[in-house]
């Protein structure tokens, strides 16, 4: 019986439905925020159902507001889930094993579809799977279907593919297929363009600080885990598996130090396609916030800013600074974190390399 590992999804004896964060947790806890609430009336038109019973989200896409939001939920009506971690040094939720009450596994879930799919969504899932088993080499068994397929909650209409990847070396290889479908003008799988292009670009600077250009260079040129299958969004998220997690709960303490903005070098993104993101950084400048001179590592837990950068390439960050203890050898360094409630949706991580390509698309 494998633990909590990122993009499961669980269910509480409540009927509280949970998407999990990372594959670092507490002892007998998982890192988890909030997505589906039975009965719950949003502002977002409920389009969620299973089993006779509707659900909201309190969280119609993952932002500092919508955060805010889910906290504000869960302080006023299940206040035990919010936790201030001594370890990680902020206030979240976590939701004890105890409490719950069902545990799904994408890769569990997508071996039923493949097996046996049920309606016409399902269909195109085992569909998408085979195409990219077949490009990439790696089989369906070292892949997993989550968001609201999993949880058998979806719309024919409205719901996307999310597909996982379990593995480093498996990841990189749906990378470089998927790609390679992409260019192929008979492949069903596009990269968005055109109106379609423009209204995701759109869409996305409502919640983050993005330019529209930035937005567009981001999706149509460099967000490969996000695309279209016959017209329909699908998206791509690697997960370690459990043998290639290198940390431990409570191995390191984390500690917030106000926010920074800086200009770093990349020097090792191999991390940088999971969640959260990591990119081992040098050459740090300072432009605004604490000039400390040990910042190594910049962490985003805002997938869109996930592989975005080669080693070599400088990125312009804005987040959170944290110090860093590691209390196996005793080392303290700095790091910059994105995706922070402290940063309130005004963090970001952007290539340098995005100036020069909105400079010469205005020219």
């Amino acid at each position: 019986m494998r633990g909590f590992m990122d993009k499961d999804f669980i269910e509480t004896v409540e009927g509280l439905i949970f998407c999990v964060v990372g594959n670092v947790h507490p002892p007998a806890k998982a890192i988890a925020y909030l997505k589906y609430i039975p009965k719950y009336a949003s502002g977002v038109r409920i389009k969620w159902s299973r089993s006779g019973v509707f659900y909201g989200r309190i969280l119609p896409y993952y932002s500092a507001e919508g955060v805010f939001k889910v906290m504000q939920f869960m302080e006023e009506h299940y206040p035990d889930y919010i936790v201030h971690d001594d370890v990680l040094g902020f206030k979240l939720i976590e939701v004890p094993q105890d409490k719950v009450k069902m545990h799904y596994k994408p890769e569990e879930r997508l071996a039923e579809i493949i097996k046996s799919p049920n309606d016409p969504l399902e269909e195109q899932v085992a569909e998408l799977i085979s195409i990219i088993s077949e490009k990439s080499g790696v089989p369906s068994h070292s892949m997993g279907i989550s968001g609201s397929i999993l949880l058998k909650l979806h719309n024919l209409k409205f719901s996307d593919i999310d597909i996982i990847v379990y593995g480093r070396d498996e990841s990189l290889k749906v990378k470089e297929a998927l790609l390679e479908l992409y260019a192929d003008p008979r492949s069903d799988l596009k990269m968005p363009s055109g109106e379609t292009l423009e209204r995701w670009a759109k869409d996305i600077t409502k919640i983050h600080p993005l330019t529209f250009e930035e937005a567009k260079i981001l999706y149509g040129k460099e967000k490969w885990s996000r695309a279209l299958y016959k017209g329909r969004q699908f998206s791509v998220h690697p997960v370690k598996k459990p043998e290639e997690v290198e940390e431990e709960y409570g191995d390191k303490i984390y500690r917030g130090m106000g926010l920074v903005k800086a200009i770093v070098k990349v020097i090792d993104n191999s991390d940088s396609i999971f969640l959260p993101a990591k990119y081992i950084v040098d050459d740090v400048r300072i432009i605004e916030g604490p000039a400390v001179k040990d910042i190594v590592e910049v962490v985003s837990y805002e997938g869109l800013y996930s592989d975005l950068a080669e080693s070599g390439e400088e990125l312009v960050v804005h987040g959170k600074l944290e110090h860093v203890k590691d209390l196996k050898n005793g080392k303290e360094y700095h790091r910059i974190v994105v995706g922070s409630f402290e940063a309130k949706g005004r963090d970001y991580i952007k290539p340098l390399r995005w100036r020069e390509i909105a400079i010469m698309t205005r020219t």
